[in-house]
């Protein structure tokens, strides 16, 4: 039987009914033959456990099930159990466009190096954002990287772009991740998961790991304005407590996946330095002036705070090859 040219696969854990339901059904309507795709919702220690038959049209979807907590597992555990070509991570709050699919394969196909990409993410928010979050919806997973396709490798001559792909959305080449990227996890599987969340709903840099694993592989990545999905964003993740919450775990991890991969621009820097250089970075950033500038301080502590842990972390030995 010839395999579906792309898979999808929904990760997701006690998720609101029916915000899934509107994601599944995105799913469904797309322009894409149905016989050129199929859906995965893997269920990560859900309570009760998902069925297929919860959701309309389940005849063009699997739901399975994966107990080990994190994106990471039930990323694997989606490749594991679908058998396309290409791979979309799409996420239980996450809305693709009618023609997503169709887009992600026509882009994968017009791009033979590329392993991994994204698209464009827009918000829906559920109430009115504040003011001082515009800053930081990089930190909500929205991305509008132009109107152009972009792609960059490790040939281009230039520093790591800024529009590498993220986990909502990512767009994956099975032979990109199989079986390098696998052996890659099983030999480093524990430094990944301490330098990235369990659980869901706040973000982490796994899908980081995968992105610059493929990039030293020698893949390229891309981007494509016509893969475009919307993200859901519930007032809870509006809050500024939220983000005095992420930004500096954040920053801690992108700082330690970069050194782990060879990526980083600023070298480890000694433990003992750390209080000097928050309160300088308090001066500089001017944290007490204002929310924003409170939150770019916190987002600069907890790269510090990753720059400090870089000095006795190990890096990734790649000897893969595309």
């Amino acid at each position: 039987m010839t395999p579906p040219t792309i898979s999808v696969v929904i990760a997701t854990r006690n998720p609101d009914s029916e915000r899934l339901r509107e994601v599944l059904a995105a799913l469904f309507q797309q322009d894409l033959p149905v016989k050129q795709s199929e859906i995965c919702v893997v269920d990560n220690g859900s309570d009760p456990p998902l069925r297929s038959g919860d959701f309309e049209e389940s005849a063009k979807l699997r739901v399975v099930r994966e107990e080990r907590p994190g994106l990471l597992a039930a990323r694997l555990c989606g490749l594991a159990h679908t058998k396309g070509h290409y791979i979309v991570f799409i996420d239980d709050d996450t809305v693709a466009n009618h023609h997503f699919l169709k887009a992600a394969v026509a882009f994968m196909e017009a791009h033979p190096q590329v392993g991994v990409a994204g698209g464009k993410i827009v918000p829906r928010y559920i109430g009115q954002p504040p003011e001082w979050m515009e800053a930081f919806t990089w930190a909500l997973a929205l991305r509008d990287n132009g109107p152009h396709v972009l792609e960059w490798n490790l040939s281009s001559g230039t520093n790591l772009p800024s529009w590498t792909p993220i986990g909502a959305g990512l767009l994956v080449r099975r032979a990109a991740v199989e079986p390098n990227y696998l052996l890659h996890v099983q030999t480093h599987e524990s430094q990944i998961e301490r330098i990235s969340w369990r659980g869901q709903g706040v973000g982490g840099v796994e899908d980081k790991d995968l992105v610059l694993h493929c990039l030293r592989a020698g893949w390229s990545i891309g981007y494509s304005p016509e893969m475009m999905i919307t993200h859901i964003i519930p007032p809870s993740r509006m809050e500024f407590a939220y983000f005095v919450r992420i930004l500096p775990a954040l920053g801690k991890m992108w700082a330690q996946t970069l050194h782990a991969h060879g990526f980083e621009i600023y070298p480890p820097i000694h433990p003992w330095s750390l209080p000097l250089r928050k309160l300088k970075a308090w001066i500089l950033f001017r944290a007490w002036r204002c929310p924003a500038n409170k939150l770019r301080w916190l987002e600069s502590c907890g790269y510090l705070d990753g720059l400090a842990a870089n000095c006795h972390a190990i890096r990734y030995v790649s000897t893969q090859s595309a």
